[in-house]
């Protein structure tokens, strides 16, 4: 949020500055500002817990690279306790952002779209991760997913939601 309400100001400024209009510039100064990759949402699709470690679940997510290609994804499944540090519980590791599931990874996949967009360079990012939870211990214990987007030139986009789901 920060980099936005940055991104905001650094507008707000050059608009009030400036005397002639200069688009190639303002262009230029905004896509040095753009983050290389930013993750910014995840979710559940349709479905509502608790869950069981039979169900498979369809997780959404978003966000934006740019000036930068794809690299490798990877997801974790941490402990949401109430005190105390949470702990890894399981992770899964895909070589890329369209990969289906095979049992290298669990039986989990990923389908990632880049749609481009009118800054250059840049394009929005929309996937679906088709997860398996037979790996998270039952219990009615919380669960927090992390994701962590990777461009091939290795910077790290992140999201996460605490207590993501429960299993029963």
């Amino acid at each position: 949020m920060k980099k936005i309400a940055y991104l905001l100001s650094f507008i707000l400024a050059v608009a009030l500055v400036s005397c002639q209009k200069n688009n190639d510039f303002i262009k230029e100064e905004l896509e040095k500002a753009l983050p290389t990759i930013e993750l910014t949402s995840l979710g559940l699709i349709q479905q509502v817990g608790p869950f069981t470690q039979s169900d498979v679940i369809l997780v959404t997510f978003g966000g934006a690279i740019s000036k930068a290609d794809p690299g490798m994804f990877d997801m974790a499944w941490y402990t949401a306790p109430s005190s105390g540090p949470a702990a890894l519980v399981d992770s899964v590791h895909f070589d890329g952002w369209i990969t289906p599931a095979s049992a290298a990874n669990g039986n989990n996949a990923i389908t990632a779209e880049l749609i481009p967009t009118s800054y250059p360079n840049t394009s929005i990012i929309t996937g679906n991760l088709t997860l398996k939870l037979t790996k998270l211990p039952a219990g009615s214990k919380s669960y927090t997913l992390r994701l962590y987007a990777k461009t091939t030139d290795n910077k790290v986009g992140t999201v996460s939601v605490s207590k993501f789901i429960t299993i029963k």
